[in-house]
């Protein structure tokens, strides 16, 4: 009698681990900040944590926590508003962070995922040099990884299955692609016109750092092939 071998049990999260430890270590942190800390030490960890533009556009002396300047634009990205700002950050991270985190090793996406949180809070502070309103979430690392999937992810005859060693469009390429360059442009509009309020997000009564989207999701489109370790270009 021929033995038949069982197949294998799909994996519960068809994910790549760096996500899952990613969206674990998010989970984690909200879940301490709200049922630990509380909303009332919430100051404190925004001084300590989120991204302030005015902390580089005043004296030292007086900020509260004078050394958060120096990692504040990567902490950031860590702590969210709300269980649904986690949620929506969280599901767009599976989504595209999954693509890009296949293609590059472990250490290598979270060295990308840290240089495109800082790239967001940059291009924050460039339209808000004099904001004291404090800046979190991890939107901008996300939409870095949305633009560096567009690098492989609209290149001619590309299968799901190669998705993590198809030869990425060059830069130059990209932008000639019409399906590039579409996907940008809905992009965009639909950031700028949410995040500017002219179109409301069910009542949220919070603003949107749109400038720290864009700022991570040109980082992605732009300094992606200097992470991918598929080195060959498609042509």
């Amino acid at each position: 009698m021929n033995e038949v071998e069982p197949e294998p049990t799909p994996p519960i999260f068809n994910m790549p681990t760096i996500i899952v430890l990613l969206i674990a270590v998010m989970v984690g942190i909200h879940a301490i900040v709200v049922w630990v800390i509380g909303e009332e030490n919430l100051i404190s960890i925004y001084e300590m944590f989120s991204f302030i533009p005015l902390a580089y556009s005043v004296d030292v002396s007086r900020l509260p926590v004078p050394n958060a300047r120096f990692w504040s634009p990567l902490t950031h990205s860590f702590l969210h508003g709300d269980w649904t700002h986690l949620a929506i950050n969280c599901v767009w991270l599976a989504a595209f962070g999954s693509a890009v985190a296949r293609r590059f090793p472990p250490f290598r996406f979270l060295l990308f995922f840290g240089f495109a949180a800082v790239a967001g809070a940059l291009a924050h502070y460039i339209f808000h040099s004099q904001s004291i309103v404090p800046v979190i979430g991890a939107s901008g690392a996300v939409s870095a990884c949305m633009g560096a999937a567009i690098r492989f992810a609209f290149v001619p005859g590309r299968s799901m299955s190669s998705v993590s060693s198809t030869p990425a469009l060059t830069l130059v390429q990209s932008l000639s692609n019409r399906q590039v360059l579409m996907f940008v442009g809905v992009w965009f509009a639909f950031n700028w016109l949410f995040g500017s309020g002219v179109l409301p997000i069910m009542g949220a009564d919070v603003s949107i750092a749109w400038e720290a989207h864009m700022g991570g999701f040109l980082f992605g489109w732009l300094a992606f092939g200097l992470f991918d370790p598929v080195k060959q270009r498609f042509s």
